[in-house]
């Protein structure tokens, strides 16, 4: 993490808070966290323990794009944090046509008919090595 990112990303979180939060009392001061600072002190290294739930679950996503640059210092077992989705490693089959979860963005085939592909295109090898001889 970059220490530039850090503060930009907690100057337009506090910015933010200062709009929107119904618990922000003035610079920086929380009326619900037991710390009374109102979102959290942010270390370069990991995201302290410390952060404002009301924020998190109904100030923060208010900014979406504000929202996303936060959670992404989060680990991905932060609950708040959306699970990623599978929608991308589904794809159809070009052969059969159905719908089979990919191992690689370049994998076209389902296992069923992997290794039925793969022969086709091993005896087409082999009739093309037999003409050129």
């Amino acid at each position: 993490m970059n220490q530039r990112k850090v503060n930009s990303l907690q100057k337009r979180l506090h910015k933010h808070a200062a709009q929107t939060c119904a618990n922000h009392t003035g610079r920086d001061g929380c009326l619900i966290t037991p710390h009374e600072r109102c979102i959290f002190a942010f270390d370069v290294d990991r995201p302290a323990a410390n952060v404002c739930p009301y924020f998190m679950q109904s100030v923060a996503p208010a900014d979406p794009a504000l929202n996303d640059e936060l959670l992404s210092y989060f680990p991905d077992d932060y609950p708040l944090k959306p699970a990623k989705s599978s929608a991308a490693d589904r794809a159809d089959c070009a052969e059969c046509k159905r719908q089979f979860v990919r191992r690689s963005n370049r994998q076209k085939y389902c296992d069923e008919c992997k290794a039925k592909v793969k022969r086709e295109q091993a005896k087409e090898w082999a009739r093309k090595k037999a003409a050129n001889i």
